[in-house]
């Protein structure tokens, strides 16, 4: 049998060095950067997924602090630029400003820093925001996070550059390129909880109605009073119910298939690279709060 030789990875750019954030800085190539870009302009969620599928054994233990703390930041951060006060009134984003990245990193330090959020400082000590000027962040932000020179920050940004010791751009799309494209049973799963985002939004907006209407005077307040007591048995509540059921099944096929394992990669041995456990484990996450928010028994 003849012996087949292993293929070396494509060279995307960069030389990858962990540990280091020398080569943080240095240009993309082409091919490189547009992959990059097209990542950068998915919404935050996603973005987050495909940075934990490509350093799911280098960052995966930093998930929760990812997904709870970091992500709710920047969800509200962008809400704030928005002007929008309620998150269920909220489409998400993909990059902030310089201005709102500021607020961001403001707003994350702050959190950070409070006494009731020990555990998450204690518990994650590499996912800690570095205390710097407004001057200083301003100037790292420009120079050092802006991987593409659009004047803006982007949540995967935020995360190569935080986890800087582990990750860099260059690494990142040669781990993220080599990998096949998201699996049609994680693909089904993802819409399945979009559905379910759907059906809350409808929720939440009736729900917001009939408090309003619950508090005019005479019978148009108390109809919506009963409204609003019934909300729970009602046709909304019943379809955002078959929504999660139908998620939760589509999360539990494409976990069982796919959770704890990779599916492709290059080959070479290279940490990350094909890995679908940072989307296993980003949908079970988001179906757990779901769960516990809207399941039905959610009084």
């Amino acid at each position: 049998m003849s012996e087949v030789k292993a293929q070396a990875p494509k060279d995307f750019g960069l030389t990858t060095q962990h540990k280091s954030g020398t080569s943080f800085t240095e240009k993309l190539s082409a091919e490189a950067l547009a992959f990059f870009s097209m990542v950068a302009n998915k919404p935050f969620s996603q973005q987050a997924v495909h940075f934990l599928n490509a350093y799911w054994a280098e960052i995966g233990n930093q998930a929760e602090f990812i997904y709870s703390v970091a992500w709710d930041i920047i969800k509200y951060a962008d809400m704030h630029c928005k002007g929008i006060q309620l998150i269920y009134k909220y489409d998400e984003g993909n990059d902030l400003d310089f201005d709102i990245a500021l607020y961001f990193y403001e707003q994350l330090c702050k959190f950070c820093e409070e006494p009731k959020n020990k555990n998450w400082r204690e518990g994650y000590p590499i996912s800690q925001p570095e205390m710097l000027t407004g001057l200083k962040r301003k100037q790292e932000l420009r120079d050092k996070v802006d991987v593409n020179f659009d004047g803006r920050v982007s949540f995967l940004e935020y995360l190569l550059y935080q986890y800087k010791d582990f990750a860099n751009p260059a690494d990142f799309c040669q781990r993220s390129m080599s990998s096949p494209d998201e699996h049609p049973e994680i693909r089904k799963a993802r819409l399945a909880l979009e559905e379910v985002n759907k059906r809350i939004r409808a929720y939440e907006e009736e729900k917001a109605r009939l408090e309003a209407d619950s508090l005019l005077p005479g019978v148009k307040g108390l109809g919506a009073k009963n409204l609003l007591a019934q909300l729970d048995a009602s046709p909304l509540k019943e379809e955002l119910n078959k929504a999660l059921i139908t998620a939760e099944a589509a999360v539990r096929i494409a976990s069982k298939k796919y959770g704890g394992s990779a599916f492709g990669g290059t080959g070479d041995g290279s940490g990350g690279a094909g890995s679908s456990d940072g989307a296993i484990w980003w949908m079970n996450r988001d179906l757990e709060e779901k769960k516990k928010r809207y399941g039905p028994s959610k009084k």
